[in-house]
């Protein structure tokens, strides 16, 4: 005869469910929800998000369930459609978002439609500043010791077909004449007007032997490689334009030194930075006539090697997350993307980061004779 599960006794799915919650223990997803404090995000999303709800219909989601779902769509490389099917299969994802087991997870249309909210409202540089808030509470971000700044292509699958037959503008600087300004936008409204399918807000560059039609993502980092701002231009936009911009952004400290490379070396951008009382680390570059001294080609070689990690943060969002490459169109759909794979990349990066700082805390501790060793005696 069989008995009825009572309180005092699980049912099978109870028992399933935590079997698999014990196998989960050391998750990247349960890291990220025990090192972050979500409050913040959530306090900024129901602020700017307004949920419509039919008076008839089932309660709207969390503002919170669907920020995450986007984070997760840039962690596992997942499509509106594939990351509703994950959720609905995935234990793991229905944790991470805290939705119960048996409540069904939010359409592909629904997710879609969330992150065209978001962009409207304008509140992604938001939301990465309310997230680095995070990191500077534990100790992990070091803005206020330094920062970097370079720019990365951001290729547009939806590029005109046939040749380019416009004269196309150097990644670096832009040198071309009025007239051939005046061409490529007569160009762009042909595209727009013409062409279905084609990015007409994004444009040609090029880089080296290279042409390449999309966005120009310029990036502020601290000194460990961690996105602090994020700027999107079309990608014909010069790196000397952006600078200032993406100081304003980051609210920086006097006293620190900004480090570029030499596509941002300008007059304007150092007195920008004199100005604002910070260090000027851009590299110097040789002139047509005027050749760089050995002291110059030493301080070059100095900031280099400290600049180099804001290119690990572009490869590392590459290999990762498939990063580099438009996955929507318009300028403001590409900024939305840009933002998302930063906070996705510093949220895979503190936990590791946080695990190598209490190693050197502990083994600072133990060699400073504040922690007695094992047992009170040596190895």
């Amino acid at each position: 005869m069989s008995t009825k599960p009572t309180e005092s006794t699980p049912s099978f799915l109870q028992v399933y469910t935590q079997v698999r919650r014990d196998r989960m223990k050391h998750s990247f997803l349960r890291q990220i929800n025990s090192c972050v404090d979500w409050r913040g995000i959530r306090t900024l999303l129901n602020k700017k998000y307004t949920k419509t709800q039919n008076a008839i219909g089932n309660p709207a989601y969390d503002a919170l369930l669907m920020f995450k779902i986007l984070l997760l769509e840039i962690w596992y490389g997942l499509s509106d459609y594939e990351v509703e099917e994950r959720i609905n299969d995935s234990l793991l994802f229905s944790e991470f978002l805290v939705l119960d087991v048996g409540f069904p997870s939010p359409d592909h249309s629904t997710i879609s439609h969330f992150r065209s909210e978001l962009t409207r409202l304008g509140i992604m540089d938001k939301l990465l500043r309310e997230l680095n808030k995070q990191f500077k509470k534990h100790g992990v971000s070091r803005i206020d010791q330094g920062a970097i700044v370079d720019a990365s292509i951001v290729d547009s699958p939806y590029a005109p077909d046939g040749s380019v037959v416009i004269e196309v503008t150097e990644d670096r600087e832009d040198t071309r004449s009025n007239e051939a300004r005046t061409q490529e936008e007569a160009y762009h409204c042909e595209l727009k007007s013409g062409k279905s399918g084609v990015d007409s807000e994004a444009r040609w560059v090029r880089k080296g032997r290279h042409y390449w039609y999309g966005y120009k993502k310029h990036v502020l980092t601290d000194e460990q490689g961690l996105v602090e701002t994020v700027v999107t231009t079309s990608a014909n936009c010069s790196d000397t334009v952006v600078l200032p911009e993406l100081i304003k952004k980051s609210k920086l400290p006097g006293g620190i030194s900004v480090l570029a490379d030499k596509g941002n070396c300008s007059k304007k951008n150092s007195e920008y930075l004199a100005r604002q009382g910070l260090i000027d680390g851009i590299m110097l570059k040789a002139h047509r006539g005027q050749v760089l001294s050995e002291s110059q080609k030493r301080f070059n070689r100095m900031i280099s090697k400290t600049r180099c990690l804001i290119e690990r943060t572009f490869g590392s969002i590459r290999r990762w997350f498939c990063g580099g490459r438009c996955r929507y169109r318009g300028l403001a759909k590409t900024h939305t993307q840009n933002i998302l794979e930063a906070m996705a990349y510093n949220l895979k990066r503190m936990p590791g980061i946080l695990v190598l700082q209490g190693a050197k805390w502990r083994k600072t501790t133990v060699l400073g004779g504040q922690l007695p060793l094992r047992d009170g005696k040596g190895c």
